[in-house]
């Protein structure tokens, strides 16, 4: 049965291999490494009006606007303590011919890791992959593909 679970991933793009551990709030999340573009030390983010809680603003990337993403927000995490090292990680997200850069706030990037395809219990089917156990602790495993390239 557990070949299976992982044939559907592996259908849906998602396989196990190395991701990027990074804080937000209370919770470890998984990125896969294969979507990190850059890490960064936080970046100044300008508040759009009317936004959503999860959009933090826009700020500039290269020369162009990049939208970020507050991840405590996205997967629903507890306020951690005040961060000493902030980070803004620039990612690939969307379906992979619909894809576009997008800048996640989180409060610190901790370390890369190896995420085991057959170790993730499901999440909620889109953003949220499922949690997985690296190196003894519990991480939040994030498909970026299910976030942007609607439409």
């Amino acid at each position: 049965m557990p070949e299976a679970g992982a044939e559907s991933h592996r259908r849906r793009g998602l396989s196990a291999g190395s991701h990027l551990l990074v804080q937000a709030g209370e919770y470890v999340c998984a990125l896969p490494l294969r979507s990190v573009r850059r890490v960064l030390r936080a970046l100044t983010v300008h508040p759009l009006p009317g936004a959503t809680d999860e959009l933090k603003g826009l700020a500039e990337f290269g020369g162009e606007p990049l939208p970020v993403l507050e991840l405590a927000r996205l997967v629903n995490a507890p306020a951690g303590g005040k961060a000493a090292y902030p980070v803004t990680i620039v990612v690939w997200v969307g379906p992979q011919d619909r894809r576009e850069l997008v800048g996640l706030a989180a409060d610190a990037a901790l370390e890369v890791a190896e995420v085991h395809l057959h170790s993730v219990v499901a999440g909620d089917g889109g953003f949220i992959l499922g949690e997985a156990l690296v190196d003894g602790a519990l991480v939040r495993v994030v498909n970026l593909e299910a976030l942007g390239g609607e439409g």
